[in-house]
């Protein structure tokens, strides 16, 4: 079933939305470390963990306690203690993510100039559903409508 979500953001957010997760992580490549964590029930395989700061999403491919997962990919730059800022797993893979903006916008911290509409969509040709990667807007300058097609 087809589900629209329109959104309308003013500041730095990642698209889908994450959410504050419980205790402290830190990164080491691919490995999340935690502590007071609750990887099982929060951060399951399929969720992406999100970096605001550095613009980046990554995958959780793998939770092997509540204390301890792997990242598909690593960070730019590990991320050092802070609360998990998580996209769960039921909410990580949109069909479409489309972009409206009168005025400039970050998306992935490159500038998007106004007026432009950007989507991400995911790759059909296989014949089974290709999901779109969850994407880190700043529309702190000039706002931004933000349609996720599920």
């Amino acid at each position: 079933m087809k589900q629209d979500v329109f959104v309308v953001a003013t500041d730095k957010r990642s698209v889908p939305a994450n959410t504050a997760g419980t205790g402290t992580i830190v990164t080491f490549g691919k490995s999340i470390v935690g502590t007071s964590t609750l990887f099982k029930t929060e951060m399951k395989a399929g969720s992406y963990l999100v970096d605001l700061d550095q613009n980046e999403c990554r995958k959780v491919v793998r939770v092997d306690s509540d204390a301890k997962a792997f990242l598909e990919i690593p960070f730019t730059s590990n991320l050092a203690s802070g609360t998990p800022q998580i996209i769960p797993w039921y909410a990580s893979g949109p069909k479409l993510i489309s972009v409206y903006s009168s005025g400039n916008y970050e998306l992935n911290g490159e500038t998007i100039t106004g007026g432009v509409t950007a989507e991400k969509t995911g790759n059909d040709r296989s014949g089974r559903r290709d999901l779109t990667e969850p994407v880190v807007i700043d529309a702190t300058a000039s706002g931004a409508q933000i349609e996720i097609l599920y």
